[in-house]
């Protein structure tokens, strides 16, 4: 368990990692898909692909359905054509998944056991805001569209929410790491903010840039999903 935050507490901050993720995937210029990201062997569309699958597991999780019951559907690129739009439709519905009373009060069935749905809530939240500083990355080396305001520096600028993953994803990390979620933990200096001290928690260099080995970020490849999470499948990242 997480924290001692509210279920509206804990909501809000879903819902706030959700709306940073999306602002990124909005920004993702044409041409810049297969654009490549801190998380090793991912390139754009994998990234957004690995966080769409994880929010395609939520609502048949939270309705207690298990891996079993869903098997493969959600396997493999589920982005088509138009990778924006059905991530849009996906986290839509993630959402109203979320926005059902008796949802927090459920025992999912993920990868690694029954998880609270609390536990589950901060495991999305994590994933989210990381990986829309992955992405926000990529796109920064990329090339952003002119006058694109929406860089990684306002990924982290929720100060409380920064601190509350740290704080939180540092109690257990190291048990992540152990399953091969998680890199060994970047060097940062000692003054360094929340959120550089956040990512280089997670295996990240806060200076990556393309074409430098960054080491194996948070998900080490593999995706959390409606079993395992940090991440989405398998996913942790």
């Amino acid at each position: 368990m997480v924290g001692t935050l509210t279920v509206t507490e804990r909501r809000r901050w879903l819902d706030w990692a959700l709306d940073i993720f999306d602002t990124q995937v909005r920004a993702v210029p044409p041409g810049s898909w297969a654009a490549p990201t801190p998380c090793g062997q991912w390139d754009v569309r994998a990234l957004v692909n690995h966080l769409t699958v994880e929010h395609l597991w939520v609502p048949p999780m939270l309705a207690g359905l298990t891996r079993e019951d869903i098997g493969t559907r959600f396997d493999g690129d589920q982005l088509g054509d138009d990778p924006g739009a059905r991530w849009t439709v996906t986290a839509r519905r993630s959402r109203d998944a979320w926005d059902r009373p008796e949802a927090w009060a459920s025992i999912p069935m993920l990868s690694f056991g029954p998880t609270p749905a609390d536990e589950y809530a901060f495991q999305l939240t994590a994933d989210l805001l990381i990986h829309a500083w992955d992405l926000a990355r990529a796109i920064d080396a990329s090339g952003r569209l002119p006058g694109d305001t929406t860089s990684a520096r306002t990924v982290g600028n929720n100060r409380e929410l920064v601190r509350w993953v740290h704080d939180s994803l540092r109690r257990q990390i190291d048990a992540w790491r152990v399953v091969g979620i998680f890199a060994t933990p970047v060097s940062v200096p000692d003054d360094a903010d929340e959120w550089t001290r956040l990512i280089a928690l997670t295996g990240r260099s806060p200076h990556w840039q393309p074409g430098l080995d960054a080491g194996q970020p948070l998900d080490a490849g593999q995706p959390l999903d409606a079993g395992q999470h940090l991440d989405g499948g398998q996913h942790r990242g």
